[in-house]
């Protein structure tokens, strides 16, 4: 588990890569480590209130893909615990914002979908070998679709 200053400046940064991301309608602070990024918010599993975070994507049709790696990390990250809690959230890609559906893949299909993030980075590859858990990954599918506010 990470110190409290740890926490204190991943906090931080999250919250500027978001400020950038937004202010720029995603142009800036949209990739890491070359992959494209979408800002998710989720809805806090004991609080209700809205959390946002960037995440590295793959596409899959119209659906977005996303992974809760955590960074290699053996515990899973808060925005997928919210996830399973609520499955309703919200993404920006670029300027354009939508309301989805998160689904949890399983077995085969996670299996599958998870190879897309290993052909996308090697550093996917290196999670999975660093962890002890199945790192999951989570269908994204769009019930909406709107322009950001101005």
């Amino acid at each position: 588990m990470a110190s409290a200053p740890l926490k204190w400046v991943l906090k931080v940064a999250n919250g500027l890569h978001v400020a950038l991301y937004r202010m720029s309608d995603g142009k800036f602070a949209n990739k890491i480590a070359n992959l494209p990024i979408l800002l998710i918010t989720t809805f806090g599993r004991k609080s209700g209130k809205p959390h946002t975070n960037p995440v590295v994507y793959v596409k899959d049709g119209q659906d977005y893909l996303v992974s809760a790696t955590n960074g290699g990390s053996d515990t899973d990250p808060g925005w997928y615990l919210n996830l399973k809690t609520r499955p309703e959230a919200k993404i920006e890609v670029g300027d354009t914002a939508f309301n989805v559906r998160a689904v949890i893949t399983e077995s085969e299909e996670r299996t599958r979908l998870y190879e897309k993030f290993k052909a996308a980075s090697n550093n996917f590859v290196k999670y999975e070998q660093g962890t002890s858990r199945v790192l999951p990954v989570i269908r994204l599918t769009p019930t909406d679709i709107s322009q950001k506010d101005p």
